[in-house]
Formats: structure tokens, C-alpha cells, sequence
């Protein structure tokens, strides 16, 4: 329940902070092709001028977190962290667990396509795309592996001031299919990255 009320609230506050430092005559209008000109007429700098960045995450996975803008619009996300907290967290997927804390370390890798909501002194974009994520664990008896496709759905709210800030918040249904065929889950985080 504390992921969805977390992703609740980031979605609130990015609702204002949109609402608030936007003005009405900056939203997007099909947008131009060149990135010089629209990285410096007061929008943010992430994807345009500084195309790699790095944060940390919370949530399933908690962890650090890195992107690399390949276009325009395209974009390789990646993660590492910790995975698996709460009470029973693994139960039902053939993994061992504990009562509380993490389980396992996770590395997940996705290239994501991005679109823009609203552009201005903030920008709001919503992304979509293909992933995978692995999952490595103690206290096994020998499968100490398994592996997911996931689809990750987010918004990433980036800002004129610092032009280097962007937070998101996602979530990724996912299919896992080792170490058992098929099985279900919904994993969620939110997040901030610094681009360089």
C-alpha cells in the first residue's frame, strides 16, 4: 500500500509543480527539430544537452538508476539495486523468503520511448518500452536465478531550474518465466536522476 500511496503523491506533486510553473503559451505545438534551439529558450537540458544521467530509486526495485538518451526520443534505462522487501514478498514465485528485508540484488535494462505532455519551464513526458530484469538471490538450493520481461509505464518531470533534475515515477507489469513458466507482477519505483 506505501508504493501506491508513494506514486499517488509523486503524481500530485507533479500535477502542481506542471500547474504552477507552466505557463499557458509553452505547451508543446509539435515541437521543432532542432535541440540547440529549444535546450536554450529556458526548458529543461535533460535529453537535449546532457544526454546521461544517474539517481537513485525507491520501491521494487530500490536501487541506483541510469539513463542514456540514444535520440530524440529514445532512451536505455537501466537499474540496479535490492529486491524483494515486505512481509512474503517472493511468496509465490518459487523464491525464497524471509519475514522482512531484502532478498536479492536485481539488475533490469530498458529502452524506452518518450513523449511530451507539457513543455515549459517544466517539462512533463510519459514513457513506454520493452525490458527485462534479472534477479539473483540467497537461500537457495540451487536456482538462485530468475529472469522477467517488463514493460515499464512512467511520467518523468524534468525542470528549466536546475536544467539537470529529473524525477519519475513508473510502473512495469512483469512476466517472469525463469525459474517457473509463467508468473505475474506489477513492479513500481520512484526516482530522481542528475545528468551530466
Amino acid at each position: 500500500m506505501t508504493a501506491m500511496r508513494a506514486f499517488a503523491s509523486l503524481s500530485a506533486l507533479s500535477l502542481w509543480l506542471v500547474l504552477t510553473l507552466s505557463s499557458p503559451d509553452a505547451r508543446a505545438e509539435g515541437g521543432g527539430t532542432d535541440d540547440t534551439v529549444r535546450a536554450t529558450t529556458g526548458t529543461t537540458e535533460v535529453g537535449y544537452g546532457r544526454k546521461f544521467g544517474l539517481g537513485f530509486m525507491v520501491g521494487d526495485p530500490t536501487g541506483l538508476t541510469g539513463k542514456l538518451w540514444v535520440g530524440r526520443t529514445n532512451a536505455l534505462d537501466f537499474g540496479v539495486g535490492l529486491w524483494g522487501y515486505g512481509p512474503n514478498n517472493c511468496a509465490g514465485r518459487g523464491l525464497p523468503c524471509d519475514h522482512f528485508g531484502y532478498h536479492a540484488g536485481t539488475l533490469n535494462v530498458d529502452y524506452l520511448w518518450q513523449s511530451n505532455i507539457v513543455r515549459g519551464r517544466t517539462q512533463l513526458d510519459w514513457h513506454i518500452g520493452p525490458g527485462a530484469r534479472s534477479i539473483w538471490y540467497s537461500g537457495c538450493a540451487g536456482d538462485c536465478f530468475a529472469l522477467a520481461a517488463r514493460m515499464p509505464v512512467g511520467l518523468d518531470l524534468m525542470f528549466a531550474n536546475p536544467a539537470m533534475l529529473e524525477l519519475f515515477v513508473e510502473l512495469a507489469p512483469t512476466l517472469y518465466v525463469v525459474p517457473q513458466l509463467v508468473d505475474l507482477g506489477v513492479e513500481g519505483a520512484l526516482g530522481a536522476r542528475f545528468y551530466f
